[in-house]
């Protein structure tokens, strides 16, 4: 499911919500996905790699985690906005 609030996109899958910041596309006006902007990446692709993590560290210095998915050759960059690891919000996400 999907939805826009605030200028972030909500994904809620699997009891999972992911939000995702919208910034405007200069070219035709509309709000679109950070994650599409800088490294086309798509919010679906985000969610999928995020369920087939290989491997997670926590980055002390920029307070994120930094995941990788071999599955989908994705990197993640989020946290979570909620005590119960249930909201979690995408920084960023690109492949190498």
């Amino acid at each position: 499911m999907e939805s826009i609030v605030n200028f972030y996109e909500i994904h809620t899958v699997s009891g999972l919500t992911f939000r995702f910041k919208l910034d405007k596309n200069p070219i035709n006006g509309e709000f679109e996905p950070h994650i599409w902007h800088r490294h086309q990446v798509e919010p679906e692709d985000v969610v999928a790699a995020y369920m087939n993590i290989s491997y997670t560290d926590y980055n002390e210095t920029h307070k994120r985690y930094e995941s990788y998915s071999a599955h989908d050759d994705l990197n993640i960059y989020y946290n979570y906005y909620s005590t119960d690891k249930t909201k979690v919000m995408i920084i960023t996400a690109f492949k190498i």
